[in-house]
Formats: structure tokens, sequence, C-alpha cells
């Protein structure tokens, strides 16, 4: 599959989701989380910065749904944009998450939800001939792979502390339901 359609999809389904979001507003609770953790990559080629993530929830409180998207500063990708053969940055992965309630008190609740996304891996344009980063009428092609992982969330009154684990990052999770 070419990474622009991989790409299409995401933001089809990422849109999707906010849709169903909105429409879902008057049924249910909206979470927003910070995460940041380390990388689980064992590789030399690796990015020197903490993964991070943002990302939003809505729990519905007619099921037991739980539908969301995220965005993560996570693993490696190598960019060879500004003449330099593969340079090592933290990749950008955008992500989709579906899931549902496993367990519902008083003032409490767990959910539980799949990550699925698009995660850069390698960026690369012509180079210049003035040394800069593209031409000023290319944009550069990005190859982008498939992001995995779970996202399990503990709230208590507006609370919440969970956990993100996903192929290249493993994460703490806190936030807070409005």
């Amino acid at each position: 599959m070419k990474t622009n359609k991989l790409m299409k999809m995401v933001l089809i389904a990422s849109a999707i989701l906010c849709t169903t979001v909105v429409s879902a507003e008057e049924h249910g609770q909206n979470l927003v989380y910070l995460g940041a953790g380390s990388t689980k990559s064992d590789t030399s080629l690796k990015s020197k910065k903490t993964p991070i993530s943002l990302g939003y929830l809505n729990i519905s409180n007619v099921s037991n749904a739980v539908l969301g998207v995220d965005v993560s500063g996570e693993g490696t990708m190598l960019d060879s944009t500004w003449g330099k053969n593969n340079s090592v940055k933290q990749a950008i992965s955008y992500n989709a998450l579906i899931g549902r309630n496993i367990f519902k008190g008083e003032k409490s609740r767990v959910d539980a939800t799949l990550l699925v996304g698009a995660r850069e891996t390698f960026t690369d344009c012509p180079s210049s001939y003035l040394g800069y980063q593209c031409y000023s009428d290319k944009a550069p092609k990005t190859n982008y792979k498939v992001n995995y992982g779970a996202v399990l969330t503990g709230t208590y009154n507006s609370y919440m502390l969970g956990m993100r684990v996903t192929g290249e990052s493993a994460q703490v999770l806190i936030g807070f339901r409005f």
C-alpha cells in the first residue's frame, strides 16, 4: 500500500471519529490526557527524545463505547531533507482509539482501547542546488508504517491516570475528565 493512501485512510478515520465524538457529546464525557515515557527501540539509530503523547477520548454514557484520537512523538524517523544522509529524528504518529468500559463504579471507571494509526518512518526530497530543504514547489515525501498498541485509563471523579503501550514506546498518562 502506498504511504499517501495509508495517510489518507488515517485522516479519514480520524475525521469520522471526531464527527462521532461531536455528535455523541450530549451522551458522553470527554477525557484529555498527556503522556510521557520511554522508547522500546534497541537499535543504535534511535531518537534521543522522550516519547510524548496528547490524546482525547469520548466516553459514552449510553453504551460502553470509548472512541478517541491520539498524536504522539515516538519512535525514530530518518530524515534526509537537508542534504544530510539519514539524520535521526523523533517520529510523529497519528492514531485512532476504539475500545470499551471494563469497570464502572459510582465515582470511578476503567476503560481499555486499542490504538491503530500511522507513524512516520522516513522523509526525503530531491536535494536543492542552494542547500535548502526542498525545491519551492516540491514537498518532501514521507513514508509511514502502521502504528499499533493499547491504552488503559482509570478515572476517579475528574482525574485520570493511565498507561499507553505501542510498538515504539511505553508511556504513563495523566489527564482529566470533563
